[in-house]
């Protein structure tokens, strides 16, 4: 599930929400902040693989986030969580219509992605550490 922001903004084509539930665990996490282009699907059909956001058929006040699967002939779309334990998704729901789609999740932004740090200087063994022997001046 997620929560949208924007107030104002909710006429612009992109929108950033908060992810509040684990079903797309290990891609997305509570508390991940992403950015989605809610007019990506007018004119196109989602593809395979994509990360999607859609209206929950049975509270269309609430947001999913779930991965496409496929698109049916028809147009309908089976949304999939990559946590199927902790997903209700087009296994218990179906496939989604085209209406239920609300855009396209296009970056995750925060928190930032996680960065190798270079050991604290005091750590390093002095043997580690030497001048170069041919500077030039």
């Amino acid at each position: 599930m997620l929560l949208a922001l924007g107030g104002r903004r909710a006429s612009r084509r992109f929108r950033r929400y908060e992810v509040t539930g684990e079903s797309m665990l290990p891609a997305l996490r509570p508390g991940d902040w992403v950015i989605v282009d809610s007019m990506a699907y007018r004119g196109r059909a989602p593809r395979a693989g994509e990360v999607a956001l859609a209206l929950d058929p049975r509270d269309p006040s609430r947001t999913l986030v779930k991965r496409v699967a496929g698109v049916e002939a028809g147009g309908a779309t089976q949304l999939l969580g990559d946590n199927p334990d902790a997903s209700t998704d087009s296994r218990t729901l179906g496939a989604f219509a085209p209406s239920l789609l609300a855009g396209r999740v296009r970056w995750r932004y925060w928190p930032p992605p996680p960065r190798i740090r270079p050991a604290p200087w005091s750590t390093v063994p002095a043997t580690a550490v030497r001048e170069p022997s041919n500077v030039q001046t």
